[in-house]
């Protein structure tokens, strides 16, 4: 805070550059906040009252948005550039069914649930909830068409970074 000519209080914001922010630390920071509020972003945008949230629900609404668009913004160059530090965070990510999913949506373009589980031959509860971690992770992205939900590849090229 800085004091003006007036005298009045003024706030001023240091905007972190994110885009400079390594992406182990960028989904560090998302965790941190789904474990704070024991649900995704999505899920904490959707039940958030604005009339009714507290500053710090706000001010944490704030920045965990900032920080999922940013991981989104990276995914969407359809290129996934990890360091080792973070692909470590994707190890648990890059389980053989997702990498399935992925696979399935890299040939097809775009897939409702249904169809995704019906030709993997996996329960849709299942495929629904390995789609949600991908989807929270940048690495697809889902378009609502009516009652149904599609699902595409927003990651075309994953890379490891050996230094």
């Amino acid at each position: 805070m800085a004091v003006g000519s007036s005298g009045r209080m003024k706030t001023r914001r240091k905007v972190e550059d994110l885009s400079e922010v390594p992406l182990s630390k960028l989904l560090g920071e998302i965790r941190k906040f789904e474990a704070k509020y024991g649900k995704s972003f999505q899920e904490f945008i959707s039940s958030l009252k604005e009339d009714r949230a507290s500053m710090e629900e706000l001010a944490d609404g704030f920045l965990w948005e900032q920080y999922v668009k940013e991981v989104l913004r990276r995914s969407s160059m359809g290129r996934l550039e990890l360091s080792v530090e973070d692909a470590v965070e994707f190890t648990e990510i890059f389980t053989p069914a997702r990498l399935e999913i992925m696979g399935y949506l890299a040939k097809k373009k775009e897939a409702t649930v249904s169809e995704i589980a019906r030709s993997l031959r996996r329960p849709v509860g299942s495929v629904s909830e390995m789609l949600k971690i991908l989807e929270s992770k940048g690495l697809v992205k889902s378009e609502r068409r009516g009652k149904r939900k599609v699902y595409s590849l927003l990651v075309r090229e994953i890379l490891l970074r050996m230094g």
